[in-house]
């Protein structure tokens, strides 16, 4: 039996509309094509059943299936086409459309901007990062702007210090320069004569073996070892930080995207330190009035020592002054 014969109703099927009923224009039309796939819809329901008949459960199984689905996608767009607007499909407690009217785009000029999940409550999540809400059937959903991706610290070098990691010692011209840099930084940050900077710098000049940033306790240059005992033997850094305080360091030095054996990590913590746990040393440099007297200060107030060597101390400062 052809298409034509079975759309006008012959070869002993029936109830179907006639193909002449689809005549017209506009609405009369579009209902009377309606009607006809909805018969259609009928016909197959109806021819579903029949069809399983002696056949394997699996293949029943999958025809019905199969007949259902193809029942279902014309009863749908009969349904689209009595109402292409959609304002008549609603249905249910959750408002959502009846049957699978919404796998079906709206027609041009309905308004409507997107498919729909089609089952009750669901909705179309929004591709946004910013508020992850959805749209119920489709609509656009919330544009409202992502939220600012948070830049990393870059961890800004102190002037005349550098980002870089130590990978070796410095020489002595370099010592002095680094020297230089951190007394002119303190200067600066903290208010300080250039005496009572210098006498900082001298310690650390002693602690460090000439301004090296990157220096193990005991003299290999480089990543910090992971020991963080705080004794005589595993110090690290322009002030052989030990402890906890080599932690931090480390701590420093990540939050700001610095290597910790970079000069610009270990003047920003030595920086830090002086501002908050260890403010009192910079009170103590800040009540001398000699370079000589800076220098023993913060040896007793922020180095202190077991063995204090100022003898050494007090020559590096000579070598900063000169």
């Amino acid at each position: 039996m052809n298409t034509l014969s079975l759309l006008n109703g012959v070869g002993g099927v029936s109830g179907l509309s006639p193909v002449a009923g689809v005549q017209g224009d506009g609405a009369s039309r579009d209902a009377s094509v309606a009607n006809l796939l909805s018969d259609i819809a009928k016909l197959i329901d109806g021819g579903g059943a029949g069809q399983s008949t002696g056949q394997g459960a699996g293949t029943a199984g999958a025809s019905a299936a199969g007949d259902s689905g193809l029942s279902q996608f014309f009863a749908d767009l009969a349904a689209m086409l009595r109402d292409p607007d959609g304002t008549g499909a609603q249905g249910g407690a959750g408002g959502a459309p009846s049957g699978g009217y919404d796998n079906f785009a709206a027609m041009p000029g309905s308004g409507a901007a997107g498919i729909g999940n089609g089952g009750a409550g669901n909705t179309v999540a929004s591709n946004t990062a910013a508020s992850n809400t959805a749209s119920p059937n489709g609509a656009p959903a919330s544009t409202s702007a992502p939220p600012p991706t948070r830049a990393a610290s870059t961890g800004a070098a102190p002037e005349g210090l550098s980002t870089a990691p130590q990978t070796q010692a410095l020489s002595p011209a370099q010592s002095k320069q680094t020297a230089d840099a951190y007394v002119s930084n303190l200067q600066k940050d903290f208010g300080l004569t250039k005496d009572q900077a210098a006498g900082i710098v001298a310690n650390l000049w002693h602690e460090s073996g000439g301004m090296n940033s990157g220096i193990n306790q005991g003299g290999k240059i480089g990543a910090p070892g992971s020991n963080m005992a705080d004794d005589n033997a595993n110090g690290y850094g322009i002030a052989q930080w030990g402890g906890t305080r080599k932690q931090g360091l480390l701590d420093y030095a990540r939050q700001h995207n610095l290597d910790p054996s970079s000069e610009a990590a270990n003047y920003g913590f030595l920086k830090q330190e002086l501002q908050t746990s260890q403010a009192g040393a910079i009170a103590a440099v800040k009540g001398t009035n000699s370079a000589q007297a800076a220098t023993q200060a913060f040896c007793n107030a922020f180095e202190q020592p077991s063995d204090p060597q100022m003898a050494s101390r007090l020559g590096y400062l000579n070598q900063i002054l000169a």
